[in-house]
């Protein structure tokens, strides 16, 4: 499988990846974000992954999300991955 970027760097912010296919909405749901906001918020679903077979990912410049906004997510997305952002690098995982 060929890697492929679906969507630019951020600089700043989250991403949240190994999402179940199709709960990337759910995931926005619970984050309270509705695209109002002025967040750049990118959406990513049923995308290959080979450790899933398809998965969906969120990206959220500018938001570093707490920890209990993280459980949240756990919840629906138990595998999920959530990396902070900070200068292009990942922070924190």
């Amino acid at each position: 499988m060929e890697k492929r970027l679906y969507v630019r760097k951020i600089e700043n912010g989250t991403v949240i990846d190994h999402i179940p296919p199709g709960f990337a909405l759910a995931v926005l749901k619970i984050l309270g974000l509705t695209g109002k906001e002025g967040h750049v918020i990118a959406v990513v679903m049923n995308v290959e992954s080979k450790k899933f077979g398809k998965k969906d990912i969120v990206k959220i410049e500018g938001v570093e999300l707490d920890v209990e906004t993280v459980n949240k997510i756990a919840l629906i997305a138990p595998h999920a991955t959530i990396n902070i952002i900070r200068n292009y690098s990942v922070a924190s995982k």
